[in-house]
């Protein structure tokens, strides 16, 4: 690859099955706050390729269709909305204890975290 041809050493492995797709979203995660340091429109445009990539090979390792990913998009867009219109919820007040998303929001904790003004 680009490193050999840079006579760059290489010392690494082939990578397969979980531990590949663990590999995938750890470069994913880094690739996001890479994101976040682009300097200039060129460089947020690479950085996106390089998060478009690993999407792309999650899910041909998964073997997740281009068909299902769109549909999964267009499912939860309809139902919760998107992103294009910027709006963002800061803090979410569900008042009934056994409302299902209030369970499902108490069953991740640090994604969730509970806000008790008391």
């Amino acid at each position: 690859g680009w490193h050999r041809q840079n006579g760059h050493v290489v010392n690494g492995r082939r990578l397969e099955g979980n531990e590949l797709r663990d590999a995938l979203i750890e470069k994913l995660h880094e690739e996001a706050d890479e994101v976040g340091g682009a300097l200039n429109r060129n460089e947020l445009i690479e950085e996106i390729g390089d998060i478009q990539q690993i999407i792309y090979d999650l899910c041909k390792l998964q073997d997740i269709s281009d068909e299902e990913l769109e549909l999964s998009i267009k499912r939860k867009s309809e139902r919760k909305g998107g992103f294009e219109h910027g709006e963002y919820i800061d803090t979410l007040t569900i008042p009934d204890e056994n409302d299902k998303w209030a369970r499902y929001c108490r069953a991740s904790p640090k994604k969730y975290p509970e806000i008790n003004d008391v």
